[in-house]
């Protein structure tokens, strides 16, 4: 049994391909029972964020398994397999284990320890559980990921004064006005990402907070909780002219903001600058916004100048973080390997119980006359005997590595035992190497 996560991230794809695959959470669930319909992949759950779409299932066939998702990939891009494959990581075993953990502990992400992703990954789960997609598997995987994400968080500084991507759009607004006092900021989308970048405008001294929704409602919540204004989606091009810094972050699946829209208010500016930030994926910003005069437009990805200026001071947590994560991959590398090892020890102590007993019971018809003390003995001896015998391969069995020589030894022991497992006809379809497609992410 294999768990395998293939995906792609900022690190491996532009913005231009991630738009491309970002899932609403409406789709998600026919996407997953797609794939679990797939003879290869018994389990599978989907993580899509702004900066990453990933995909962790589990296998009896990895090859068959990341094939199928690679397929998947393609298919949703509207692309080449072979194009998409480039930007894609696939990780086996330890690896996979690894790298969710990782993710959750917000070690992979844009902004070093931010703590907005270890909820993501909780949403991933549950939209799994729902989908009837997460069995016992990834049950097991994602309560150790959470645990693991906690620990990282609590024992280490990786998760305190922390910095999100709306902190970095902030900073980066700074840099390019100075002094953000007296400054008008247009939010469009009105959820976490708006509400956090609303935090630290506001911190940052800007004086009025316009908030564009699709739904006006909301809108207004967050209006009243920052002393600003709400508007309809409707009305932003009549008051697009007012903001000096717009910061983009909705759901939409197309371009929000048009260039003709924009031009027209920069024409009531009389040329006075305009700074905009789509933090969103798909982008709500048509990228041909940037080449009018005086407009500065800037994607999640450009954010990666910002982020850098705070990693330094985080790897020493980083690293101890990531100690923790051993500590817990090992774990839960153990509790899986006896998900097929415990039958098989147990079916081996069996086998060999029963050929004991109808051994003595042969010898007994030799032993008529043997006291009873005498018999005791016999059936003693006989049981310590196999104990002994068979102790060096049952301490085997309950060690082996979570890898190809694991795999060898435990068919080697299905063949030796003559033993019918319902999976040992799985374990064995497994190749000498790992796959062709499995990449480091970087």
């Amino acid at each position: 049994m294999r768990i395998c996560h293939i995906g792609l991230n900022h690190k491996t794809a532009p913005v231009e391909l991630r738009e491309r695959l970002a899932v609403p959470e409406s789709e998600i669930a026919d996407i997953l029972q797609h794939c679990v319909s797939d003879p290869s992949i018994r389990e599978a759950s989907l993580l899509s964020t702004c900066n990453r779409v990933e995909m962790t299932v589990v296998t009896h066939d990895p090859d068959a398994a990341i094939a199928a998702v690679h397929t998947w990939f393609a298919d949703k891009a509207g692309m080449d397999i072979e194009l998409v494959s480039e930007h894609l990581y696939s990780h086996t075993a330890e690896e996979a284990i690894r790298h969710l953990f990782a993710v959750a502990s917000g070690l992979d992400s844009l902004v070093l320890g931010e703590p907005q992703i270890l909820g993501q990954v909780k949403s991933s789960y549950e939209h799994a559980l729902s989908a009837g997609t997460a069995g016992h598997v990834l049950h097991r995987l994602f309560q150790s990921t959470f645990a693991a994400a906690k620990r990282a968080r609590s024992e280490t500084n990786i998760g305190r004064q922390s910095v999100n991507i709306s902190s970095c759009a902030v900073e980066l607004a700074r840099h390019i006005f100075g002094d953000l006092a007296g400054k008008t900021v247009l939010l469009m989308g009105a959820g976490e990402m708006a509400e956090l970048a609303a935090r630290h405008l506001r911190a940052n001294g800007c004086s009025d907070i316009l908030v564009a929704n699709r739904t006006l409602k909301r809108a207004e919540a967050l209006a009243v909780e920052f002393e600003g204004h709400a508007l309809s989606m409707e009305q932003l091009p009549d008051y697009l002219d007012a903001a000096d810094i717009v910061l983009s972050s909705t759901g939409a699946s197309t371009f929000v903001l048009l260039p003709d829209v924009v031009a027209a208010a920069m024409k009531k500016r009389r040329n006075r600058p305009m700074f905009l930030v789509d933090i969103a994926v798909p982008r709500d910003i048509d990228p041909r916004i940037a080449e009018i005069d005086d407009v500065y437009l800037y994607d999640i990805d450009d954010l990666q100048q910002v982020v850098q200026g705070n990693v330094e001071q985080r790897q020493e947590e980083a690293e101890l973080a990531r100690k923790i994560l051993e500590e817990e991959e090992l774990a839960f590398l153990v509790w899986l390997k006896s998900l097929e090892t415990v039958p098989m020890i147990r079916s081996i102590q069996q086998q060999m119980e029963q050929q004991r007993a109808e051994e003595v019971e042969k010898a007994l018809r030799y032993m008529k006359d043997f006291e009873p003390e005498q018999l005791q003995a016999v059936e003693r001896f006989s049981k310590a005997l196999m104990k002994r015998y068979m102790h060096p391969t049952l301490r085997t069995l309950k060690t082996l590595p979570d890898d190809i020589e694991g795999d060898l030894l435990m068919g080697a022991a299905t063949r030796l035992f003559d033993l019918d497992l319902p999976q040992s006809r799985h374990l064995h379809s497994v190749p000498a190497t790992k796959g062709k497609n499995e990449q480091s992410s970087g």
